[in-house]
């Protein structure tokens, strides 16, 4: 049956005031949209909409550039993650290939760095486009800090919902993994396309959480198991999609699972977005969370690192583009 699911909107201002019943409230608001839909989206952050729009303006500057000009900064050249992404580097569904490209953009970290030096996954150096000079450079970092300290408050506002404490929510957020986000540009398609082909596949994201900013086009769907079905999440002005990931999942032993999710872009106009991959400490180990072990542990512990870099490894294997760096041997 066709799904009538519509996506959670959550008034965030309502945390950020502070007041503790609005906190509370908004706390519930989100620990119930994460365990029932494994999403929402926010509304009312800190982020201003001139920001957004300002970083939208310079991300299609830099897709416009020659193909040739972008190579200049593809990421197969470094082990950190960073620069241009080319169409079809990435593989969610068997068989398909993905009409998409991107560009990364992290903490920018020099070459001698200890991080960068043992190889931690994403933590480098940024690569920049010359040719859009120092406005290019400045608008990514500026939406960098400002997107890493809007995650870092919602990781707090989803710590009162699952009562974790404050000092575990603390380390898990100190010297956060690279902290990347990726511009993404899907390129104008056509509903007579390939029937392999896909904007972005079928996927559930791999991390802790996700902010998405979506742009003017819509094509985002999310599945819905109960009708079998998918229904779409437009885009709403200047709002965040928040998706819980597979490492969150495992955190809460599943009972805040993530949302199985797709773009369909099929339509002759271009599509941007930017999405925002916070996974916190690299070291910090995920284990179950007290609150949540009201059923048998599921999963052993891990390290949040070595959780996200098996999981890029597998996608960037699958479409045989790029490879995934080892870290540097302990001497």
């Amino acid at each position: 049956m066709p799904s009538d699911k519509q996506a959670p909107v959550i008034d965030f201002s309502a945390f950020l005031s502070g007041e503790p019943a609005r906190v509370k409230e908004c706390a519930e608001q989100i620990r119930s949209a994460a365990q029932k839909e494994g999403f929402f989206q926010i509304i009312n952050h800190p982020i201003t909409r001139e920001l957004q729009q300002k970083t939208f303006e310079q991300q299609k500057k830099f897709f416009s550039l020659p193909l040739e000009t972008k190579l200049q900064l593809d990421k197969a050249q470094n082990d950190y993650n960073r620069g241009y992404e080319v169409v079809g580097a990435q593989q969610f569904e068997v068989g398909t290939t993905e009409l998409k490209e991107g560009f990364y953009v992290a903490r920018d970290l020099p070459l001698d760095h200890p991080a960068v030096q043992n190889k931690k996954f994403g933590h480098g150096p940024n690569l920049w486009p010359e040719s859009l000079g120092a406005e290019f450079r400045e608008t990514c970092m500026e939406y960098l800090n400002q997107v890493i300290d809007l995650a870092e408050k919602i990781m707090q506002a989803l710590g009162i919902a699952l009562e974790i404490p404050q000092q575990v929510v603390d380390s898990f957020c100190s010297t956060p993994m690279a902290a990347f986000y990726k511009m993404l540009h899907y390129p104008p398609s056509s509903p007579d396309a390939p029937s392999n082909q896909r904007a972005f596949g079928a996927h559930r994201d791999f991390g802790i959480i996700t902010l998405l900013l979506q742009g003017d086009v819509p094509g985002l769907e999310v599945w819905d198991e109960e009708a079998q079905d998918w229904y779409a999440v437009p885009p709403v002005d200047g709002a965040y999609v928040v998706n819980m990931g597979n490492l969150f999942a495992r955190w809460t032993n599943d009972q805040y699972g993530s949302s199985v999710h797709r773009v369909i872009h099929n339509t002759p106009v271009d599509r941007y977005s930017i999405a925002f991959n916070y996974n916190g400490n690299p070291d910090f180990e995920i284990k179950c969370i007290d609150s949540c072990r009201s059923k048998e542990e599921k999963y052993a512990p891990i390290a949040v690192e070595d959780a996200i870099r098996e999981k890029y490894k597998e996608v960037y294997k699958a479409a045989g583009i790029y490879k995934v760096a080892e870290p540097a041997k302990a001497h």
